[in-house]
């Protein structure tokens, strides 16, 4: 039998806890989240799981960037500094800051599953 939905949440729910700050990497992290862009790292609000799905209640909007770089993962922190990589999504939608230095990541989501 697959994990149930309960049982995805809790998962969702400890994992929120530790990826409370997110940031944009210019080729795919390591264990240690190297590759990070200049951008600084945002905080992130997540909704409540539900069949863990984990989905950030706003847009985040990064400044800092290099004008036009690329974007390929998006990274997951406990802290705005230092502190501990939990890991990485590909990053898809608009991959690149503007020229500017302005990166918005839109729709963030990770989603849970019971296979």
């Amino acid at each position: 039998m697959p994990l149930n939905d309960a049982t995805l949440n809790v998962g969702a729910v400890a994992m929120q806890a530790k990826m409370t700050h997110a940031s944009l990497h210019t080729a795919t992290p390591n264990t240690s989240g190297s590759n990070a862009s200049s951008a600084a790292r945002k905080a992130i609000t997540w909704d409540t799981p539900a069949g863990g799905d984990m989905v950030a209640t706003t847009d985040i909007l990064f400044t800092g960037g290099a004008p036009l770089g690329t974007i390929t993962h998006i990274g997951f922190w406990d802290a705005s500094t230092g502190g501990n990589f939990a890991g990485y999504v590909p990053a898809t939608g608009d991959t690149s800051f503007n020229s500017a230095g302005e990166a918005t990541v839109t729709g963030l989501s990770i989603p849970g599953t019971a296979s």
